[in-house]
């Protein structure tokens, strides 16, 4: 019995260890060094999408600089984000791949443990973002 408990805390730990967290790449933030490349062509404008409760819009211009901003309840955030070897890399130092895209949306993944694909849609005039990231973005 004491055999099979010590397997199965055993076998837990190494599946957490399996998982990747944000927390490696938020303590290990390295945004300010990163030089951003120009974007696929078709990503430049704003998109809006939900990740799970928050309502996500993100903006980008062609030279691989943007700003991805997030509601929900009454947080709202803005951070700035750039573009690099395929990655949307996030202020706060977590990231997110361009998985797919085309002219109505694009397919982003969060290469996390719970991470899943979110679809953003093309929003030129911001009526499907909060009301903070319309503000905030349109400037």
């Amino acid at each position: 019995m004491k055999v099979l408990k010590h397997s199965l805390v055993a076998g837990f730990v190494i599946a957490l260890a399996g998982c990747q967290s944000p927390m490696s790449d938020m303590m290990n933030n390295n945004f300010v060094a990163i030089t951003p490349e120009p974007v696929p062509d078709g990503l430049v404008g704003s998109w809006t999408g939900n990740m799970g409760p928050y309502l996500v819009s993100m903006k980008w211009q062609s030279d691989g600089h943007g700003s991805f901003c997030y509601s929900y309840g009454t947080a709202d955030v803005l951070q700035k984000v750039k573009f690099s070897e395929g990655t949307i890399q996030i202020q706060d130092g977590t990231k997110l791949i361009l998985k797919e895209q085309n002219s109505e949306s694009i397919t982003v993944h969060a290469p996390y443990a719970a991470g899943k694909d979110t679809i953003l849609y093309t929003d030129p005039d911001y009526k499907n973002a909060s009301e903070y990231c319309a503000k905030a973005l349109n400037t």
